[in-house]
């Protein structure tokens, strides 16, 4: 009697077979035990209480597997994150085997087919190549994918399933015919994605390796047998469901066609993509292998396998997404794919220009000139196998005191990260070693960008070459360096087939020849350099290592001593009488002996000094430059003078600034003296513009004579100033004259000069007559060595925010008019519940949208009160709503008439019908509200009066007014500006017009990093430059060399030209004109779809969140309505594991993209947890028995069925096994191997 026969419940009941045989079914009779058994399994009865703590066994381990992938978040962690993810397969395993579902045969099949796969992954994964990396990961992807196809069909020849079924139809119930559809369709789906993933892996590692060739195979008539074969593919797939397991021949052959078109397909899907794409097809069959293993753990209703496999589903979808992005590319053309071939000729592939060619000896003396040095690694670093070569030379830079980074694209090489895990291994610092959005904006400010082996990803076709195939992806802009050196081994184009004219650039330069070996020579020049000049290195080396005091010494002598020659020696570094003559006293003081500077950071010394002027107008209380940010133009290369006693109104002292690294200036006149350039807040007096008047010698020689020498340095010499002033456009006005003093103020306000002023205009009685800011202007063009520069004029461009000096002032005025409204209202602002009553919130009204009324909504709404917001701009209403506000919207019966309005704001005349309907609106809204803040103006004229008289008249009292417009005359009647009162004894109307000077310590440090950015846009010290080829400097400059240069001239947009993407491009198509525009106007509309869904409902909840959560619920109804109880538990835990999986793989550091998938790959074996339970099901040990075949009913496969399909399905169990183990064993333990390759750079 076998084990069935043992227990009341699995028992068989004689008296039920007596039944079964009088009914004439052989098979049912011989049936009976094996479905009284399946019955009472899915009831829950006998086994309910081990599958409970199976479950908290797999929860464990899946815990451990979340684990894994957040401590891959970051370098430090990864290696415990590995460590996680191995204790958590241990755990599912280990478990599986002591669960009372695995028997004693199992156990010695389990360790004779697992172990020696194990053994041979691991050894394979400690000695592969980390340039072979991409193949061994796509191998893993092809073992996860195999796994699951052949657990799918050790389930479709296991006998024990076919018992079941037989059974569950004997029963005749709804929800055991829906168990055996949800089974089928789950199965032949994992066995179709396996074998996909299987063969497309194979095919991608024969592109890696080169045995296949790289170029895209596209076969022909795609378009019209790809969907044949997907058709085909679900029909066998249907036909195999319904008849497989009842008619073993049809079903066999079918479940063979599918597998067999899923191979096909899996083949022809890989073969059209080309080379370049293989980070974005590995990241896809990565996610296959995950998705396989999901449907793999629905069949089997196993929630391990199902996590697990949702994990690594969640990640390859994530990587693809990035990849895709990072190379401009669409997912879904991926998937279907159709990627590797654009379908059309690219009309933008030719460029036209002569390269040059470098020398090693070149190069090495453009490298050890640098003091910031950018390496751009690319797959030829890779094939040259130069990573250690590349060690070498970052390690002799940094010894030498060079700022040495890496710059990593996303699909550098042929897999996410590859490139950090191969300079890892060459023990480069991973901290030295950036993305590519972490590292492009500092490339304009590097000396040296040397690019070893890559090519599309530093493209700048890429962004100025519309048509040709790469346009539109993100790349490096190494262009913008001051020196790129490309190493490559010829003048051929990269994997995208397209032309690159960086090579062509005047600033670019070429190094052929193996990447390899080009560095090696590199490094012997170097050395070879070095040696010959020992001193120069070692004086080098010890300015950059060593911290030392700033000593500061300032050449005023002007041009008579720029001309004077410096003795070379020893004696050069002492100043000599002569040389201190030329220098005015400043203020020094310190711990250390008198006259002495304070000693400051290791920096360059500075080329030149920015000077800050005091304050002077009544109630500013704010600075132009604070401590904090002094410490950062040493950056720069640039010193700061500040006249004394500057920042005490806002907060810092002299001492501040001297620990800094400032010098102090008793006067205005020495700061101006002293500086090149000079800054402001507000505006310069005439009085302060007219220090800049060079001195004649007579005076010069009476200061020379009376001031004490300024206590340390001496700067480069000046430039003999010729006296002849460029005019603008012939390309030699850039550069500053010796004499040249640039002025820079925040609000000039040049746009309200009231007419054309020339340096010899306007009689001298009429001066009084003139407005401040044209009296300034006068001031400036009568100097033709003053050049001055407002920032109130900058031009509204996404490169020009970080400058932007009034989107900052407008912020902090928004924040602090809801502090004045608050103070002067004296009441809650949000609504309470207390024991004294209900206090419902205050009713705001915000005018205007811009930065300030923005800033003023979002704080009142934080507070708690009911905000509205109003803007003649129709498009502001999101951004109003945005910020917790309502926007409030007028109404018009005429078409178009609530538009007329809304393009250019208030500078533009409005209708009688709007402007009726905006005082109806203001009317009815101020007999409601508390609080009134207007925030409405225009540059460069009076505030437009939106606030009438009779409408403040209606308001409730104690209601308050803050009029942010008050320095421009207010936007309401009854504002005075510069004061604040109580109109007719009920309403507070705030009309200060210093509210962001009443924050200085926050404006003024705001204010001084907009005066930071500014002078880095410039070129710093060592290129700084006015440059009238640059848009935001010409727009910005009121006047320079004695012309008035504001406003600037008008850009006239070449209609032939729009569609010109590069100088360089030689081939044009005028046909695709219109349709690019089409194209445009398409995406914009996505675009604008996009944000629409994206953007959130008062912060809470966006439409696409809705959108999604209906999806969800719409599809989890309509699961629950049709599947078995069993089923939607498991497709809970899909959905969760889905989610922490996204959050997971989302926190993954770039650089840790390649440790990523590997460890996926070693997550994704849990699939041989269904193995192990497939090669010992009970039922095996009654049906392989001869007794139970029904003879003459399967035709040639009746010695199959008969004998040996039990013993099939055990095989396919124990290869699966063995396939996984592979898997795990290789993918942790190569992960380990990477992980232990990252090092942090060891301080000094």
């Amino acid at each position: 009697m076998t084990d069935l026969d043992h227990g009341s419940s699995l028992s068989y009941n004689a008296d039920n077979a007596e039944s079964t045989e009088a009914s004439g079914s052989w098979l049912a009779e011989h049936m009976a035990p094996v479905r009284q058994l399946r019955v009472n399994v899915t009831d829950y009865e006998n086994i309910i209480e081990p599958d409970v703590w199976l479950q908290v066994i797999y929860t464990s381990a899946a815990l451990f597997f979340v684990l894994s992938l957040r401590g891959l978040s970051r370098q430090e962690s990864a290696k415990m994150g590995n460590i996680y993810g191995v204790i958590g397969m241990l755990v599912a395993v280990i478990g599986t085997l002591v669960s009372p579902f695995v028997y004693d045969r199992a156990l010695w099949i389990f360790f004779v087919v697992c172990v020696p796969p194990a053994v041979l992954a691991v050894i394979v994964a400690m000695l592969v190549k980390m340039t072979s990396i991409p193949q061994l990961v796509g191998a893993l992807n092809a073992f996860g994918g195999l796994a699951a196809t052949l657990e799918s069909f050790a389930l479709y020849f296991s006998p024990y399933e076919v018992a079941k079924q037989e059974a569950m139809q004997s029963v005749g119930e709804t929800r055991y015919l829906q168990f055996q559809v949800y089974q089928t369709v789950f199965y032949l789906i994992g066995a179709s994605i396996g074998m996909i993933t299987f063969t497309g892996s194979l095919v991608a590692c024969g592109k890696l390796s080169g045995w296949i060739a790289s170029k895209p195979r596209v076969m022909p008539l795609r378009c019209f047998w790809m969907p044949v074969v997907l058709a085909l593919l679900l029909a066998a797939g249907a036909v195999a469901g319904v008849l497989g397991l009842d008619n073993v021949p049809v079903g066999t052959v079918c479940l063979s066609l599918c597998t067999f078109l899923s191979a096909v397909y899996g083949v022809c899907f890989v073969l059209a993509i080309g080379g370049a794409d293989m980070p974005v097809v590995i990241s896809v069959l990565n996610s296959g292998s995950g998705w396989a293993g999901v449907f793999a753990g629905l069949t089997l209703q196993n929630s391990i396998i199902i996590i697990a496999g949702a994990f690594v589903g969640a990640s390859g979808i994530i990587l693809s997404y990035v990849m895709c992005t990072a190379m401009n590319r669409s997912l879904c053309n991926v998937l279907l794919g159709g990627f590797g071939d654009t379908g059309k000729e690219s009309n933008a592939q030719a460029f036209e220009g002569e390269a040059k060619i470098a020398t090693s000896e070149q190069v090495a003396a453009y490298l050890l000139a640098s003091q910031s040095v950018i390496i751009v690694p690319g797959y030829g670093m890779a094939v040259s196998h130069a990573q250690f070569a590349v060690h070498e030379l970052t390690q002799q830079l940094r010894e030498r005191g060079t700022q040495v980074r890496f710059a990593i694209h996303p699909v550098a090489g042929r897999l996410p990260g590859h490139m950090n895990v191969l300079l890892a291994e060459a023990n480069v610092p991973y901290d030295i070693v950036l993305s590519m959005d972490e590292i492009n904006e500092d490339f304009p400010q590097t000396d040296t960008v040397i690019i070893i082996g890559a090519n599309d990803t530093v493209n700048p076709a890429a962004q100025n070459a519309p048509g040709c195939p790469i346009y539109g992806m993100p790349v490096l802009e190494v262009w913008k360096a001051k020196k790129v050196i490309v190493l490559k081994r010829s003048m051929r184009v990269g994997y995208a087939g397209v032309d690159n004219p960086l090579f062509f650039y005047p600033n670019s330069e070429m190094l052929l020849g193996d990447a390899k070996a080009s560095l090696q020579t590199l490094l012997t020049d170097m050395q070879d350099k070095l040696d010959a000049h020992p001193v120069e290195a070692s004086r080098l080396s010890s300015e950059t290592q060593t911290n030392k005091s700033a000593r500061i010494a300032v050449n005023v002598a002007g041009d008579k001593s720029a001309k004077q020659e410096k003795p070379h020696g020893a004696a050069a570094d002492k100043p000599d009488a002569t040389e201190a003559a030329g220098t005015v006293g400043v203020t020094v003081t310190g711990s250390g002996a008198p006259g002495e500077v304070p000693p400051v950071a290791e920096s360059a010394p500075p080329l030149f000094f920015v000077g800050v002027l005091k304050e002077r107008r009544p109630l500013e209380r704010r600075v132009a430059m604070t401590p904090s940010v002094v410490k950062k133009l040493r950056e720069l290369q640039l010193g700061c003078i500040i006249e004394k006693q500057a920042g005490v109104s806002a907060g810092f002292l002299d001492e501040q600034y001297m620990e800094s690294g400032a010098l102090i200036a008793d006067t205005a006149e020495e700061v101006v003296r002293l500086s090149r350039v000079v800054v402001k807040v507000t505006t310069f007096e005439c009085a302060e513009v007219a220090l800049a008047k060079p001195q004649n010698d007579d005076e010069q020689s009476s200061r020379e004579s009376t001031e004490p020498p300024l206590p340390a340095l001496a700067t480069p010499a000046n430039k003999e100033d010729t006296g002849l002033y460029p005019v603008e456009g012939n390309g030699k006005g850039h550069r500053l004259l010796s004499s040249e003093k640039v002025f820079v103020a925040g609000f000039v306000g040049p746009n309200t000069a009231t007419s054309e002023v020339s340096a010899d205009s306007a009689p001298e009685g009429e001066k009084g007559k003139l407005s401040p800011v044209d009296a300034l202007l006068r001031s400036a063009l009568a100097f033709p060595q003053v050049t001055l520069i407002s920032l109130d004029v900058l031009p509204r461009l996404t490169i020009s925010q970080k400058m932007d000096v009034l989107s900052s002032t407008a912020k902090l005025a928004g924040y602090r008019a809801v502090v004045e409204a608050i103070s002067h209202f004296g009441r809650l602002m949000g609504p309470e519940i207390t024991s004294a009553g209900k206090y419902p919130p205050a009713k705001v009204l915000v005018i205007g949208a811009g930065v300030a009324g923005l800033q003023a909504i979002g704080d009142a709404h934080r507070l708690g009160a009911d905000v509205r917001g109003f803007d003649v701009r129709l498009e502001c209403k999101e951004q109003v709503e945005s910020m917790g506000g309502e926007f409030l919207a007028m109404t018009f019966e005429g078409p178009g008439e609530s538009g007329r309005a809304t393009a250019g704001g208030y500078a533009k005349p409005m209708s009688e019908e709007f402007l009726r309907k905006e005082m109806e609106l203001f009317a009815e809204q101020c007999r409601e509200i508390d609080i009134l803040i207007t925030t409405a103006s225009l540059p460069g004229r009076p505030a437009p009066k939106l606030i009438k008289k009779e409408h403040v008249d209606t308001m409730k009292a104690g209601s308050v007014i803050v009029d942010l417009a008050a320095p421009t005359g207010g936007n309401v009647e009854v504002t005075r500006p510069g004061e604040t009162y109580l109109y007719n004894g009920k309403v507070t109307v705030v009309g200060w017009t210093d509210l962001p000077s009443r924050m200085a310590p926050q404006a003024s440090e705001m204010f001084a990093r907009n005066i930071f950015n500014l002078l880095e846009h410039m070129g710093a010290g060592r290129d700084f430059s006015v440059n009238f080829d640059d848009e935001i400097i010409r727009a910005i400059t009121v006047a320079r060399h004695g012309r008035k240069t504001y406003p600037p001239p008008r850009k006239e947009r070449d209609p032939e030209n729009t569609n010109a993407g590069s100088a360089l491009l030689t081939g044009s198509n005028t046909d695709a004109a219109p349709v690019e525009e089409s194209a445009q106007r398409s995406e914009n509309l996505w675009h604008l779809v996009q944000k629409r869904m994206r953007n959130r409902w008062r912060g809470i909840v966006a439409p696409l969140d809705i959108l999604t959560i209906l999806v969800i619920a719409a599809f989890t109804a309509l699961f629950a309505a049709t599947a078995p109880p069993s089923f939607p538990p498991l497709l809970f835990i899909f959905f969760l594991a889905c989610f922490v999986g996204y959050l997971l793989v989302w926190n993954v550091a770039p650089a840790l993209h390649t440790p990523l998938m590997s460890v996926t790959n070693a997550i994704s074996g849990t699939v041989l947890v269904g193995g192990m339970l497939g090669i010992s099901a009970r039922a095996y040990q009654t049906l392989d028995k001869e007794s139970i075949c029904p003879h003459n009913h399967l035709g040639p496969l009746e010695p199959f069925y008969c004998h040996s399909r039990g013993t099939a399905a055990i095989t396919l169990n124990a290869i699966a096994i063995a396939v996984a183990s592979m898997n795990v064993f290789g993918g942790f333990a190569v992960t380990q191997r990477m992980l232990n390759m990252f090092r942090k750079s060891t301080p000094k």
